[in-house]
């Protein structure tokens, strides 16, 4: 039978193993995109008709004037930046300052045809949706040519004259 081994404590009360976990696990947290205030919004992009593209971020505690939008090189640029700050005065000359600040960046590449100079940007209860225009063309028909050998067009004059005389 096997004895259970005991962990001995260190100095801090903890054992040693215990030490490492918890060091590793605050080394990847510290590379968390949370932790360092860079999140991207998830990202719906879809088609309601052939008229239109719409894209649709989930950006929670946005305002507009937190948000940029624009259009390079048939690209759409949707950035956000918000800044938070707290601050706490009290009569024993006690200050707190609290700081936070979060921001994005999203590109989305525009399909051939978007009318960039007639899209439109709506802020509602933390969805934002940007409506590209598009102008898509009629598609033109091609008809199919057939190549007739001279036995072919024989005997389709043949029968061309033959219904012409009756």
């Amino acid at each position: 039978m096997m004895d259970l081994i005991r962990r001995a404590p260190t100095n801090f009360g903890v054992s040693l193993f215990n030490d490492f976990d918890k060091l590793f696990n605050d080394l990847w947290s510290s590379f968390s995109t949370n932790n360092m205030g860079l999140s991207l919004p998830s990202a719906d992009i879809y088609s309601e008709d052939d008229k239109h593209v719409v894209v649709e971020l989930q950006v929670p505690g946005l305002e507009h004037k937190d948000i940029t939008i624009n259009v390079r090189d048939n690209v759409l640029e949707i950035t956000g930046q918000r800044t938070d700050k707290e601050e706490h005065k009290d009569k024993k000359r006690s200050y707190l300052v609290r700081e936070s600040s979060t921001s994005f960046a999203r590109q989305v590449a525009l399909p051939r045809g978007a009318d960039a100079e007639n899209i439109s940007a709506e802020l509602d209860n933390g969805v934002l949706r940007v409506t590209i225009p598009v102008q898509r063309p009629e598609p033109k028909r091609i008809e199919i040519a057939t190549r007739m050998n001279k036995d072919t067009k024989r005997i389709a004059a043949n029968k061309q004259a033959k219904s012409e005389t009756n």
